[in-house]
């Protein structure tokens, strides 16, 4: 249906002149249509989904699995996340639930970028 119909329809909603069927033809245009893609479900590794019964057994547990959820029964729990080298402890908060363990263990060290200025710098006040 075109919107100039749909306006025509409601315009004789709004004065009392159409009966039941702009009504309901009203009622059909005016809900929201479905949506078009569907979100998929949170990936969670076998031992996690084992543990999200029990949140006893995730404190101070290390974690392989970087690509797996976090869930809402981990939060207020230690866990160890392995980052490629060495294991990040980290603590489960709210805000944390629904993004990915991998997020909170970097696998990049930062670069200071004062450090070559400061060398120059110690070498000038030297000379």
């Amino acid at each position: 249906m075109r919107p100039t119909d749909l306006l025509r329809v409601l315009n004789k909603q709004f004065l009392g002149l159409a009966g039941d069927t702009a009504n309901a033809v009203a009622k059909k245009l005016t809900s929201p249509p479905p949506p078009l893609v569907s979100r998929k479900p949170a990936f969670i590794d076998a031992f996690l989904y084992k543990m999200k019964k029990n949140p006893e057994l995730l404190k101070n547990k290390s974690i392989w699995s970087r690509r797996s959820t976090i869930l809402p029964e981990f939060v207020d729990s230690q866990v160890k996340i392995y980052n490629g080298k060495t294991m990040i402890r980290c603590k489960i908060t709210e805000g944390k639930v629904g993004h990915k363990f991998g997020e909170f263990a970097l696998t990049r060290k930062r670069k200071s970028r004062d450090q070559p200025n400061a060398k120059v710098k110690q070498l000038k006040k030297k000379k």
